[in-house]
């Protein structure tokens, strides 16, 4: 039994979900856009990335395959090993590796891995069932020269221009329906530009609720420090860029000190969630744009597990 329509589920609900041991599926939403040698105009996507280097445990995927298959979740961690073990020899020996309906991976000659997603789906629920709409350009014919009459000559029949007004009506009602299209595809782009980021809170709060126990090196002689909490701003900040969690609230506030030590002036830890743990944020941010182009400096140069939780 294989693991990837399970990874694919969770894609409509998470911005990255984690396959213990092997890499993680990351991604971001693009915004609808028309391409100009296809001549489609595609509507919003959720853009899927695939990152080696994230291969810890966060209990997401396992706790969804518990829950959907009726196992235990030791069961379900063994499961995704299995799945592993056939996704390397499948690699191995052919050099590719197809998860439909999410993407597939190949081997390049470094030894490491590239993957192409799938362009038939679209993990964005909001754009869930929509397609790319055609956008043909449109040809027109020449109009045929007007017929010669000639005097004291025996009238002629002549059916060419019959074909030909035939053919000019036929251009004005494809060009009537291709502005109509384009106008029916501004009012699909204003409509969701007012929803998504309803749509995105509303879902992406789940992240928090499904979050399980990760695994943190925590110093056993670290002392109670005293919490201080800052005073909220009037403007609401929704996403926040996540560093870690802890169980202890004493750890968790050490971590926010490390932070601030390091520059990070807007460190802060959020209160105990529903598993017990203590998020630490790097920093929250008003709108996805700004914490997305955050997230991949620290990436790039601090933390390669850093990820985005909504509230």
């Amino acid at each position: 039994m294989g693991i990837e329509k399970h990874i694919s589920a969770l894609l409509y609900r998470y911005q990255c979900v984690i396959v213990p041991g092997f890499g993680a599926f990351l991604t971001e939403i693009q915004s609808s856009y028309y391409d100009d040698k296809k001549q489609i105009f595609f509507p919003p996507q959720k853009r899927v990335l695939f990152n080696v280097n994230i291969t810890h445990n966060d209990g997401l995927l396992a706790n969804h395959i518990a829950n959907q298959e009726k196992m235990s979740y030791d069961q379900a961690t063994e499961l995704i090993k299995n799945s592993i073990n056939k996704w390397s020899e499948e690699l191995n020996s052919f050099g590719m590796l197809k998860l439909s309906p999410i993407g597939v991976l190949n081997s390049n000659n470094e030894g490491g891995l590239v993957f192409e997603p799938s362009v038939n789906s679209n993990f964005l629920a909001t754009s869930f069932g929509l397609s790319g709409v055609v956008s043909s350009e449109i040809l027109r014919e020449k109009e045929a020269p007007a017929p010669v009459i000639h005097i004291n000559s025996a009238p002629q029949v002549n059916k060419k221009p019959n074909r030909y007004t035939f053919l000019r009506y036929a251009s004005v009602f494809t060009l009537m329906a291709g502005i109509g299209g384009i106008l029916v595809n501004n009012g699909y782009n204003a409509y969701l530009s007012d929803q998504t980021l309803a749509i995105e809170k509303s879902v992406q709060t789940k992240v928090q609720q499904q979050l399980q126990q990760a695994t943190f090196v925590i110093e056993p002689d670290l002392e109670a420090i005293t919490l201080s909490v800052k005073d909220k701003s009037e403007v609401p900040m929704p996403y926040h860029i996540v560093a870690s969690a802890f169980r202890s609230e004493a750890n968790a506030q050490k971590a926010v000190e490390q932070l601030k030590a390091k520059g990070f002036e807007q460190a802060v830890f959020l209160e105990k969630n529903r598993h017990g743990m203590y998020p630490v944020l790097y920093s929250s941010y008003i709108n996805q744009e700004e914490a997305q182009t955050r997230l991949k400096e620290i990436h790039k140069t601090i933390n390669p597990d850093a990820w985005i939780l909504v509230q």
